[in-house]
């Protein structure tokens, strides 16, 4: 949301301040100045005002813009799927899935979008068998499976998922939750929504890693060779080289109603993208809120 104006009382200061640097025509510039105080007290009313929060532009209130991309997109349901990798504990999972809808709940209560609770949907993937311990690699597999027959069931068109112009990003993200990163939740204060170190682990669906055979001799500068385009240099993650890796952690303020909003913009994964073992906290702005 857009910054409010600074108070009166911080305005009358700043005059008073200079007020003191000349007695001349002191009447006059007091007139001046609070004819500007009067003036930078007023907002004009918005164009579109938001019906969560009128006072607003649709286009300044989160779940305004979400439920907007869902309407363009034709679709129902919005929120990341999430698998499930460890099953030590039931109960460790059941507060997990506890604590995840309460941060859902407390950014939609601050953009007064209740009542998006409705259509969000917390679809989560439990097979000890297939997803224990899995990796990215699986677990990736069957979220294209998932997602191409989901959004064909929302009456939408798998040709959508590929599209720049789709913005609803519950079909190419998902999340994943293994023993260290269900840990970092337990272990933090359910309420601390300034925590860096607890969260998940969010997957870009239709990741491909890079190959020689995606490169010609004349993509190589003099000197260099095939094999470094598709080495970073960086330590092996899954085997790959590369800086990203089609997942990162992210905190878990991070995880849910802004990050689901601005990861339907096309290039936002390389921006905010840290790789493992970093997490990545600034994406939302969950801080703004306390």
């Amino acid at each position: 949301m857009r910054a409010l104006p600074k108070s009166p009382r911080l305005l009358a200061q700043t005059y008073q301040v200079h007020r003191t640097v000349s007695s001349d025509h002191s009447a006059s510039i007091h007139k001046n100045a609070l004819a500007a105080l009067a003036r930078l007290s007023k907002r004009d009313p918005p164009r579109q005002p938001s019906k969560r929060t009128p006072d607003y532009e649709t286009s300044d209130n989160l779940t305004d813009r979400i439920e907007q991309s869902l309407e363009e997109a034709g679709l129902r349901t919005w929120g990341f799927p999430i698998y499930r990798c460890t099953y030590q504990s039931d109960s460790d999972w059941a507060e997990f899935l506890v604590r995840y809808r309460w941060h859902i709940s407390d950014s939609l209560k601050f953009c007064n979008g209740l009542d998006m609770l409705d259509s969000f949907q917390t679809t989560v993937f439990e097979n000890r068998a297939l997803f224990q311990g899995a990796s990215t690699a699986i677990i990736r597999e069957h979220f294209q499976k998932w997602a191409t027959t989901a959004i064909q069931e929302e009456s939408g068109s798998p040709d959508m998922i590929r599209s720049w112009s789709f913005s609803v990003p519950r079909h190419r993200f998902c999340l994943f939750v293994d023993e260290e990163s269900l840990k970092s939740v337990l272990q933090a204060p359910i309420d601390d929504c300034i925590n860096k170190y607890a969260f998940v682990n969010m997957l870009k669906g239709w990741w491909k890693p890079e190959s020689i055979e995606d490169y010609s001799q004349d993509d190589l500068d003099d000197g260099d060779r095939l094999e470094d385009l598709v080495d970073d240099g960086y330590d092996p993650i899954e085997g790959y080289n590369v800086k990203d890796v089609g997942w990162m952690k992210v905190a878990l303020c991070d995880a849910g109603l802004e990050v689901f909003e601005k990861l339907g913009e096309g290039f936002e994964w390389d921006r905010v993208y840290e790789r493992p073992q970093k997490i990545c906290y600034n994406i939302s702005n969950f801080h703004a809120r306390r």
